[in-house]
């Protein structure tokens, strides 16, 4: 039924833009995505060429056909990654000496 699916012409288009030694950064019609090797470990022992072999069987599904793997969108949607809010530098209240010149 994949290979099916794969032949149809309704496919959505999916680009790998770049494959990292943390993860497969996509770009679809919508969004830039990116799919941690932590969160799918199977990608990470597979080639290069099998990750780029991506397609989008529904505007939710991910499909990887030459590693026969299926993943909703929704499982992915990590970016934009969201930095930790940060605290401000409490100062010691010391300020720095400064002269003034008269002039």
């Amino acid at each position: 039924m994949m290979k099916r699916l794969l032949q149809d012409n309704s496919l959505l288009r999916v680009d790998v833009t770049h494959i990292s030694t943390h993860g497969i950064w996509l770009l679809t019609t919508t969004s830039e995505l990116f799919v941690s090797f932590i969160d799918f470990p199977k990608f990470r022992t597979a080639s290069s060429s099998s990750l780029r072999h991506v397609a989008r069987l529904r505007p939710d599904i991910l499909y990887w056909p030459d590693l026969d793997i299926e993943i909703p969108i929704k499982h992915v949607r990590g970016f934009p990654l969201v930095a930790p809010k940060l605290h401000p530098i409490k100062r010691s209240g010391l300020q720095t000496k400064t002269k003034s010149v008269a002039v």
